[in-house]
């Protein structure tokens, strides 16, 4: 009977740790099923809260960090912060703005290219308190003398606008000087791909077909310098609009690529016959000339230069200096 007794108590025991043991599985079980099952609702609610959580653990991390550092250090962090600041701020504003003809920053000094040749065609219409210079320079970039009218401007701390050649857009060259334009806050406009008056203007009339085509690659040609995003609204016709005949099909199938077309009103004269009178006379004599026809003082100027010649580069601290002299505001065009 006691062997029974002894044989069934240790049944009772074996049931009872095998219980236990069960338990055990089954506690172990759940607790990891819980944890995996909350792994996975994090991982499903990862696009919402992650970046949330990550930076409060980062800043809890970056707080305490900060509370083990000196005064001395704390200072030194906090410049190299301002640094940083200071300088993705300065990147924001050089970035180009799409759908202009400058970088974020310029759109302090830019003026719509169609209110201002109105202004010019008709200066009635021009009701603003100041009195407003466009620098602009026409069939760049060039190799010898961008990077010098750059410099002069950047000197003086004024802006313009260059008119780029597509032929010229494509020499090795380029690349460097049109980021620097846009980057320091001057306009890109069009100026077609080849200049040549006898494709676009055949027998002194606009073949609105040629016209087209030659602004496609010419933006194509600025667009390796600039990326693909570049998309410039502005334009000038090469020997200007006012030389041509029947010029109105072409401004409205640019309208249409909100692309519009400007000239000027004085000149430095560097691009005047051979041997002529102001191309004998010195650029910014032209200049006072032409801003005479005027009354001397115009409220807005839309000065034509050519950053292929050495007359106006030469002549341009002295151009700069003379409409400081006036009061004038340097502007761009968009």
């Amino acid at each position: 009977m006691s062997s029974y007794r002894r044989g069934r108590k240790g049944s009772i025991y074996k049931v009872i740790v095998i219980a236990i043991i069960i338990a055990l599985i089954v506690g172990i079980v759940f607790f990891f099923r819980k944890q995996i099952s909350f792994g996975i609702f994090n991982i499903f609610n990862m696009g919402n809260n992650s970046g949330k959580n990550t930076q409060v653990t980062q800043d809890v991390k970056d707080g305490e960090k900060k509370d083990e550092l000196s005064e001395e250090e704390k200072q030194e962090l906090a410049k190299k912060e301002e640094e940083e600041r200071l300088r993705k701020e300065e990147e924001e504003k050089i970035k180009y703005k799409p759908g202009t003809s400058h970088n974020n920053e310029a759109t302090a000094w830019a003026y719509s290219t169609k209110d201002v040749n109105q202004w010019i065609l008709k200066p009635s219409t021009y009701t603003g308190e100041d009195k407003l210079v466009f620098l602009t320079f026409d069939d760049g970039p060039s190799e010898i003398h961008t990077a010098t009218v750059l410099d002069i401007l950047k000197n003086y701390g004024v802006h313009a606008t260059f008119f780029i050649i597509g032929r010229a857009a494509d020499g090795e060259h380029a690349k460097p000087l049109l980021q620097r334009q846009i980057a320091e806050g001057h306009a890109v406009g069009l100026h077609t791909y080849s200049h040549e008056y006898s494709f676009l203007y055949p027998h002194r009339v606009a073949n609105v077909n040629n016209i087209l085509l030659e602004v496609d690659k010419n933006l194509k040609s600025i667009r390796k310098s600039l990326g693909e995003e570049f998309n410039t609204p502005i334009l000038r016709y090469p020997g200007g609009h006012m030389s041509w005949k029947q010029m109105g099909p072409a401004d409205e199938a640019l309208a249409q690529r909100n692309i519009y077309n400007i000239d000027w009103n004085v000149l430095t004269g560097d691009a005047e016959a051979k041997g002529s009178r102001r191309d004998i006379q010195g650029a910014l004599e032209n200049v006072k000339e032409d801003m005479a026809m005027y009354g001397g003082s115009p409220k807005v100027v839309v000065l034509l230069m050519h950053d292929i010649k050495a007359k106006s580069v030469d002549a341009l601290p002295s151009i700069i200096e003379y409409y400081q002299s006036l009061g004038y505001k340097f502007c761009i065009l968009s």
